[in-house]
């Protein structure tokens, strides 16, 4: 087993500096200052996030939500992950009905013989988080908010 992080504090910052250089500054997609102008970070704290600063979470997650999910996925990329557009308004019903089936398929292999064994149980662990998280948006219901 592997103590430490698994992704330096060096190389997070290193992502971080160098997705925001492919998008923000001089002849970019982004001035410094319409990203300042889309996220409410002063333009100087912004700048000094390519050069060296490590942002807070806040902060990061405000330039997430503006330069979208290209720059995040480069983030992302240092844990073997990726991200795209969400809105509670759309869940993805085909995910959905693909994993509810795989889901069932496991079941029923496992108690094709009256049992299911703890391997069985932790094989099938993953595949139903998995579904709870895709489930999520279409139980979400925007106009029960605030109510039990």
């Amino acid at each position: 087993m592997r103590n430490g992080t698994l992704i330096s504090q060096e190389d997070a910052a290193r992502r971080i500096e160098d997705a925001l250089r492919l998008r923000v500054g001089r002849g970019r997609r982004f001035s410094f200052p319409a990203l300042s102008d889309a996220t409410g970070i002063p333009t100087r704290t912004l700048e000094s996030y390519v050069q060296g600063t490590t942002p807070q979470l806040s902060a990061l997650l405000s330039i997430c939500s503006v330069l979208g999910p290209s720059f995040t996925s480069d983030i992302l990329a240092a844990c073997g992950q990726m991200a795209h557009e969400a809105s509670p308004g759309e869940p993805e019903h085909l995910r959905v009905a693909a994993s509810l089936g795989e889901l069932v398929m496991q079941i029923s292999e496992a108690v094709a013989d009256g049992y299911v064994d703890h391997r069985e149980a932790a094989q099938m662990r993953p595949l139903a988080a998995r579904l709870i998280e895709l489930l999520e948006p279409l139980a979400y219901d925007p106009a029960a908010r605030g109510r039990p």
